[in-house]
């Protein structure tokens, strides 16, 4: 037999149902828009995060039920993206992230085995890479034992620069 649904010792927590964000530029109606379901009551979570600040808003069921909740989210959520602008492609490109190791974006150094050799002899590499349109990513190597390791580095940082230069 069943045990009933109010009887559980979780039967309190909410129940949270997650809308999925699909690609592309025409995502679906309720991106940003999350449905809570509480035991009592229900509502719409509206969150956005742009350039670091978080915004959110809830909106309940009670006076309108939930096609009135959905739709005042919905509008909250375009309000909210018409007024926050998120980064230009451009702008993310020259932001430094925490795990940048290199000090300068874009730019990090790698070291590769070569498998066909017995002794896997191992080269270490300077490596630039940026994205001059949407889905597309250019990467430049350069060798540390072919140009030292100053020069690859500069090479890899001036092969950044050229191509976020470039980029849409």
């Amino acid at each position: 037999m069943k045990t009933p649904r109010s009887n559980l010792p979780f039967a309190s927590l909410p129940t949270i149902s997650f809308t999925a964000k699909l690609p592309g530029r025409n995502m679906h109606a309720n991106r940003n828009i999350t449905r809570i379901n509480r035991q009592s009551t229900g509502g719409y979570l509206v969150r956005i995060t742009r350039k670091g600040k978080l915004r959110s808003k809830y909106f309940a069921d009670v006076d309108g039920g939930k096609r009135k909740a959905l739709q005042e989210a919905r509008l909250y959520r375009d309000e909210l993206e018409s007024k926050m602008r998120g980064y230009s492609s451009k702008q993310l490109a020259k932001k430094e992230r925490a795990d940048n190791t290199s000090g300068y974006p874009g730019v990090r150094k790698a070291t590769e085995a070569d498998p066909r050799w017995p002794s896997n002899p191992c080269y270490n590499y300077w490596i630039a890479q940026w994205s001059p349109s949407k889905g597309v990513r250019r990467t430049r190597r350069f060798s540390v034992e072919k140009y030292g390791e100053e020069e690859a580095f500069r090479l890899a940082v001036q092969a950044r620069k050229r191509g976020v230069a470039s980029m849409e």
